[in-house]
């Protein structure tokens, strides 16, 4: 029994490890699009689109621009180069909640995170931050 108590209380520690680890990974992700200092802040009662789900709103800033999202729970903020392409003439149009790059045509999910849906590039879009005050959005890095 005491034997039973020792492999358990390991392989929750272990577990805890784990967590903890594989958490603290996430937000260090290297995206392939260069570095730009992205700082401001939008009213939501200014830009309707903000207030709809799934309709993108676009903005000047990042590297290439950003795409803002509401999916009905929080926003996502994405720089709208293509990381795959890496092009300031590679910009993602959206087509609702579908991003599609027109150079290389790959597809991401705005609604959840940027993720590749289809096409050759190896990694989502670049992820800005975005902390809700009442009515305003902050993007930050």
């Amino acid at each position: 029994m005491n034997g039973i108590k020792h492999i358990l209380s390991r392989l929750s520690l272990f577990l805890v490890f784990m967590l903890a680890f594989s958490t603290a990974c996430k937000d260090d992700f290297n995206s392939s699009i260069p570095y730009v200092d992205v700082n401001f802040s939008i009213n939501t009662v200014n830009h309707n689109g903000l207030n709809t789900v799934g309709f993108p709103v676009f903005f000047n800033g990042g590297y290439g621009g950003i795409a803002i999202i509401n999916n009905g729970v929080s926003f996502y903020a994405y720089d709208i180069t293509c990381p795959y392409e890496i092009d300031l003439n590679c910009r993602i149009e959206a087509d609702g909640v579908i991003g599609t790059c027109p150079c290389c045509k790959t597809q991401y999910n705005l609604l959840d995170g940027g993720y590749v849906i289809s096409g050759p590039s190896p990694e989502p879009l670049k992820q800005y931050r975005v902390n809700v005050s009442g009515s305003r959005l902050y993007i930050t890095n």
